[in-house]
């Protein structure tokens, strides 16, 4: 059954989109309209504007619109989450992949392609996710540091555009060969865990640079971050994290990545080190960490009913 909502927004920033972008907009809103009796398209030309409509949209008291939709990459719909988030607004988000990974569209089961999951929104679902609070910046993916730091500081945005994925495989097998390394300490659970690592991630949807988690129960709806300690960073490291395990076993049966689940988590390296957000670089450690739940509306397709 279709959702029908009163008033919504279409979001999209000019870095958006896969091939034309304008041609894109016009074939989302071909599904949009059959969802909204009104529909507003709004242009992000800068970093802060969505995040400035949703500040607006609070301090006016506006309860005229019940859905948002975003047509853009991680880091866009990052924007929102945070727009959403920050001003304890109660409007669900449809997500438009629009961006080179799309890590949470694929966590909801939408099509790579904007087309296909515009239509797909036609019958989603809504849903609570969790997000992470990463000292006060709301993320709804993941957060690390350390290798996945420097693969995104060394892609060029020319070569970005052009080879899109390939770019970040390129740069990626060029950081494992000579990463750098972090003296590092997380406290959570009543526990610290400390040493010396290459890359920590802190993961609460399903996938990240492209490729799924392999952790069998991992959910953004469950309460709990799950932070990966990566011990060295050799090849071996790679194969290992990707090898399908659950949280029971993953600590007995994987010898270089530590697993630690939580609600709250801090984090501290010597030296500071950058921390990417959602892919976004925003600050350096150290870092205060906590799981919210239920803080984000999101239209989802639920294959486990089709």
């Amino acid at each position: 059954m279709t959702q029908h909502f009163n008033k919504g927004v279409l979001f999209y920033h000019q870095a958006a989109g896969q091939g034309n972008l304008y041609k894109s907009i016009g074939q989302v809103t071909e599904s949009l309209v059959q969802m909204c009796d009104d529909l507003t398209i709004k242009l992000s030309k800068e970093e802060g504007d969505i995040k400035k409509f949703c500040d607006t949209v609070a301090q006016n008291d506006d309860h005229s619109y019940d859905i948002f939709f975003i047509l853009g990459g991680d880091g866009t719909v990052n924007e929102l989450v945070n727009g959403v988030v920050k001003n304890e607004l109660n409007i669900p988000i449809g997500i438009i992949p629009g961006g080179t990974f799309n890590d949470f569209a694929k966590t909801l089961n939408l099509a790579a392609r904007p087309v296909q999951a515009a239509q797909q929104l036609l019958e989603a679902k809504v849903k609570s996710f969790d997000v992470l609070d990463i000292n006060g910046h709301i993320a709804l993916n993941f957060a690390g540091i350390g290798m996945m730091v420097e693969n995104a500081e060394n892609v060029d945005s020319n070569s970005k555009k052009v080879f899109g994925k390939l770019s970040y495989i390129f740069t990626t097998l060029k950081v494992i060969a000579d990463p750098e390394t972090y003296k590092y300490e997380v406290k959570a659970n009543g526990e610290s865990y400390s040493g010396e690592t290459s890359m920590i991630l802190i993961a609460n949807g399903n996938f990240v640079g492209g490729s799924r988690i392999p952790l069998e129960d991992l959910s953004p709806c469950d309460g709990k971050m799950n932070i990966f300690l990566f011990k060295n960073h050799n090849m071996s490291l790679i194969k290992d994290f990707f090898h399908v395990k659950d949280s029971m076993n993953w600590n007995d049966i994987t010898e270089n990545i530590t697993l630690v689940s939580t609600d709250e988590a801090t984090l501290e390296t010597t030296p500071n080190t950058k921390m990417d957000i959602d892919g976004e670089i925003l600050f350096d450690t150290p870092a205060e960490i906590k799981l919210l739940k239920d803080k984000v509306k999101l239209l989802y397709v639920d294959i486990e009913n089709e």
